[in-house]
């Protein structure tokens, strides 16, 4: 990881809306990896956090901690849910409005996650 900071990145739903769900964990793998914190612009469903999780550790190691991730989804609201429902039967497309972030174990610190709002701490690595 650089000495300067943390890198934050942002993907849009734009982004990551003509990926199948495996090709999307595989870029996020990549750049936390790099220690990266990344911010979605889309919530995940239950499955896909348990695909993610069993991805992560599988891959976890002395020098992959692993990943910590939460965001927040907005699904109970009525316009979010009519609106998932056009995309699934109308269109036959996946949409998960809402919003997820996820980081590197070793630089995710102090997350807090409420039904409106997230908050972390993200922390430079101590190399020594």
């Amino acid at each position: 990881m650089a000495d300067e900071g943390v890198t934050v990145e942002f993907f849009s739903r734009a982004k990551l809306q003509d990926r199948s769900f495996e090709e999307k964990m595989e870029e996020i793998m990549d750049k936390v990896r790099e220690s990266a914190v990344l911010v979605l612009e889309e919530g995940w469903s239950a499955e896909q956090k348990r695909k993610f999780i069993q991805k992560t550790m599988e891959e976890a190691g002395e020098e992959f901690p692993g990943v910590e991730f939460m965001g927040l989804d907005p699904s109970d609201n009525r316009l979010e849910r009519a609106k998932s429902f056009v995309f699934d039967t109308v269109l036959g497309q996946d949409y998960r409005s809402g919003l997820t972030i996820v980081g590197n174990s070793r630089v995710m610190e102090k997350m807090k996650e409420e039904k409106h709002s997230i908050s972390f701490l993200a922390k430079l690595e101590d190399d020594e």
